[in-house]
């Protein structure tokens, strides 16, 4: 099922951890809508103008392999509104740069270890624009507000 042009659900609900566990991890409509909403309002916009594929690392996860793999209680990525992407040939933060300066509608884009880009979209609530820098140090996750 197609969530957008470039976007399926099987590719926005992939999780080598439920392959390597046999969960299942299946979205609901809602958070299937949810899903059709980022890729519709932020990842596509973003595919346009960078013209690259945008390769997703993680999106929708279950409670169960949420929490399996790590995740937070309120994960965004549990609702279907968050996805981790990485832009082949592309440093993270200028994957940030471009989303800050197309303002897109985000709630959050977190620059994760200069790894990839944690990027979520609420067609619910306000999104908040926030932008991050994620760093370990002494076996830590630390926060920087970047705006």
């Amino acid at each position: 099922m197609n969530l957008s042009e470039h976007f399926t659900l099987d590719e926005m609900t992939i999780s080598q951890e439920a392959v390597r566990s046999g969960l299942r991890n299946e979205p609901s409509d809602v958070q299937i809508e949810s899903l059709r909403a980022l890729c519709e309002a932020v990842l596509e916009p973003l595919r346009a103008r960078i013209k690259r594929p945008i390769v997703v690392l993680s999106g929708f996860r279950s409670v169960t392999i949420n929490r399996r793999v790590g995740g937070v209680d309120d994960s965004q990525h549990c609702k279907g509104e968050a996805g981790d992407i990485m832009v082949p040939g592309m440093d993270t933060s200028d994957v940030v740069d471009m989303i800050r300066a197309m303002k897109l509608p985000i709630d959050q884009v977190i620059d994760e270890f200069a790894r990839w880009v944690h990027v979520s979209h609420s067609r619910r609530r306000g999104n908040r624009g926030e932008v991050l820098m994620a760093w370990r140090r002494g076996g830590q996750t630390h926060y920087r507000r970047v705006t």
